[in-house]
């Protein structure tokens, strides 16, 4: 389902439908991936990753949030935290259309050699397997620096606990949920 927020101002970090939105559409695309995922997590919200995330987009910067290679800095419980960012016209941002262009990225990556031929880290953060918790924000900017030439922005957000896109695979093939601790599976999650 494809939900834009075409009313000002756009949604906080407490909306209901835009915390659905975001855990729907992140557990949506890491149930899709292939090969499938015989470790992937289900994602739930964070607050706190959201209040993080939130801080950052205010700041209206197309750059990473400077505290990520702090450890301890940017979570209360883990250590280091992913973070995500899609910049765009206010007027048509959506949840969907954000994590949409990050899972696109799965046309530069390469599972078997674990390489890129492009841009592919929003991809990999989406689908790294033990990254369980996201919290998103999409804050309204005139302007957003380094992202030249566009104005009236949506500057969206989205940290992740624990941090993913370290030197290896995003997650590990094989039937979906069978290297899961748990034993419940829902739509290939654990």
């Amino acid at each position: 389902c494809f939900h834009a927020y075409l009313q000002n101002p756009l949604p906080d970090i407490e909306d209901a439908k835009f915390i659905e939105d975001c855990v729907r559409a992140h557990n949506t695309f890491r149930s899709k991936v292939n090969p499938p995922a015989s470790n992937m997590f289900r994602m739930s919200w964070d607050a706190a990753l959201a209040k993080t995330a939130k801080a950052w987009a205010k700041k209206c910067n197309f750059n990473h949030n400077t505290y990520l290679e702090m450890p301890g800095k940017m979570h209360p419980t883990f250590p280091l935290v992913g973070e995500n960012i899609w910049t765009g016209t206010a007027r048509i941002f959506s949840v969907d259309a954000a994590l949409r262009a990050w899972f696109n990225e799965v046309s530069s990556y390469h599972f078997s050699t674990n390489t890129c031929t492009n841009m592919c880290g929003h991809y990999t953060q989406v689908v790294w397997a033990e990254s369980y918790k996201v919290g998103c924000a999409v804050h309204f900017c005139n302007t957003v620096e380094n992202f030249l030439g566009l104005f009236q922005a949506a500057h969206f957000v989205c940290n992740y606990g624990p941090a993913g896109n370290y030197p290896r695979k995003p997650y590990e093939e094989g039937q979906p949920c069978s290297r899961c601790s748990n034993e419940k599976c829902v739509d290939k999650l654990c």
